[in-house]
């Protein structure tokens, strides 16, 4: 019998998420944009009333034309995002454990992560933006492949609760891995 432990997604958390990413996005995209416009328009009215000492209001300029320029970045990756996220379905679960691995469904993978529990050390609660999350914890050395965002899981987004799958790791590794708290 191949007994094994999935942790799934719940699909409208995972959903709105993906919502809240791009919103969040926008909204510090406009407020930098908006404040990057204001000092140009400042500079260039420095620069002006200046009279001798133009250079440094050229300098000004163009220092606020490098950080206009940057603040236009989330505008330009809110398509490819939105894209992204399009054309990129949820995997099919979150973790999968087994006697043998830990499986981490990732984002965008065309494939699960597959883990050795030798490469495990467990998973790590952690909060971002007030959130609580787990994140995967490797053995030094290890490179799991898991990207930039791999590995790391909102609870409110996982169908199985933190305490059961503290108990699953401590099962299916012979207690090599757990839940740091």
């Amino acid at each position: 019998m191949d007994e094994s432990f999935v942790v799934g997604l719940k699909r409208d958390e995972m959903l709105r998420r993906r919502r809240t990413v791009r919103r969040v996005r926008m909204i510090g995209g406009g407020f930098t944009l908006l404040l990057s416009a204001l000092g140009l328009g400042l500079s260039i009215s420095l620069t002006i009333r200046m009279g001798d000492l133009w250079i440094a209001g050229v300098l000004m300029i163009a220092s606020m034309l490098f950080l206009f320029g940057s603040s236009l970045v989330p505008f330009l990756q809110w398509g490819k995002l939105k894209r992204w996220y399009a054309g990129t379905d949820l995997p099919p679960y979150a973790l999968r454990m087994t006697a043998a691995a830990l499986e981490l469904g990732v984002e965008g993978a065309p494939a699960p992560v597959v883990l050795p529990w030798s490469a495990v050390v467990g998973f790590r609660r952690k909060r971002k933006l007030g959130q609580p999350l787990l994140q995967v914890v490797v053995q030094p050395g290890v490179t799991a492949g898991l990207g930039r965002r791999g590995g790391l899981y909102s609870v409110a987004s996982l169908d199985q609760p933190v305490e059961a799958i503290d108990q699953a790791l401590r099962y299916f590794s012979n207690g090599v891995a757990a839940v740091a708290r």
